[in-house]
C-alpha cells in the first residue's frame, strides 16, 4: 500500500495507530461531487471534500497479476439530497471516478496531500428506497475494462476521415468489389475479384499463370 506515497505517509503507516480516510471524486455530467468516508470537511487540491461519515463506504480495492478490470462499489446508506439528485437526474454512465487515500494525525489534520490509488468510470448505479434500507450503490469499473469494449470502428474511408482527414488509405476501397484483374495482359476474360467459379484446368476461363 506504500508504493508511491509521500515519505510522511509512509512513516505514519508504520506507526502503531493510524487513521485512514478515503476520498472519492465523482465526475457527474453537471457537477463533480467531492466526498470522503469521514466526518467534517477537508480542503485540499483546491476543493472542499464533504464527509459522509459512517453512511458512506467503499469496497476493497483489488489488485492482481493479470490485466483485469477490477471493480469497486461505493455505497451511501442514506439518501442524501445532493447525491440522490445527481443519481436520479444526471448522466453518470462512463463518467470518471477517482479514489484517493489520506491519513489523519492525532489532531484530525491531513498528513500530506492524499494520494490517488484508483481511477475508473461509473458503470451501474442502484437506488434502494425502503423503511430502513435507503441506499445508493455505485459500481465503478477500472480503466482496464476499456480493453474489453469494442471500438465499433469500420475499415471505411468515411470512418478513417473522422480519425485523420489527411489519411486516404481507404479512399478507393469500395472500388475493389467486383473489380476485374488482368494478369500479364491476357484479356478481360480472366476471372476477377468477387467472381465465383471453378478455376481448375479445363474451365474455359482458366488461365495458366505461367
Amino acid at each position: 500500500m506504500s508504493r508511491g506515497l509521500p515519505a510522511a505517509v509512509n512513516t505514519a503507516l508504520q506507526s502503531d495507530f493510524v487513521q485512514l480516510v478515503t476520498f472519492a471524486e465523482l465526475q457527474f455530467s453537471a457537477a463533480t461531487q467531492y466526498v470522503h468516508d469521514g466526518l467534517g470537511t477537508y480542503t485540499w487540491g483546491g476543493q472542499s471534500w464533504i464527509g459522509l461519515g459512517t453512511l458512506g463506504s467503499i469496497s476493497a480495492i483489488e489488485e492482481g497479476t493479470e490485466i483485469s478490470p477490477y471493480s469497486l462499489t461505493l455505497t451511501l446508506s442514506a439518501l442524501d439530497s445532493t447525491m440522490s439528485s445527481s443519481a436520479l437526474t444526471e448522466n453518470y454512465f462512463m463518467r470518471p471516478v477517482k479514489i484517493y487515500l489520506g491519513l489523519l494525525d492525532s489532531s484530525d489534520a491531513l498528513i500530506a496531500t492524499p494520494s490517488q490509488i484508483w481511477s475508473g468510470h461509473m458503470d451501474v448505479m442502484t437506488i434502494t428506497a425502503g423503511s430502513d434500507n435507503d441506499s445508493i450503490s455505485l459500481v465503478a469499473e477500472s480503466d482496464m475494462s476499456k480493453f474489453d469494449r469494442s471500438a465499433n470502428l469500420k475499415y471505411t474511408h468515411r470512418q478513417q476521415q473522422r480519425v485523420d482527414p489527411n489519411d486516404l488509405f481507404f479512399e478507393f476501397l469500395q472500388d475493389i468489389e467486383g473489380a476485374k484483374v488482368v494478369w500479364r495482359g491476357r484479356g478481360p476474360d480472366i476471372i476477377g475479384v468477387g467472381d465465383a467459379g471453378d478455376l481448375r484446368p479445363g474451365n474455359p476461363r482458366y488461365v495458366d499463370p505461367r
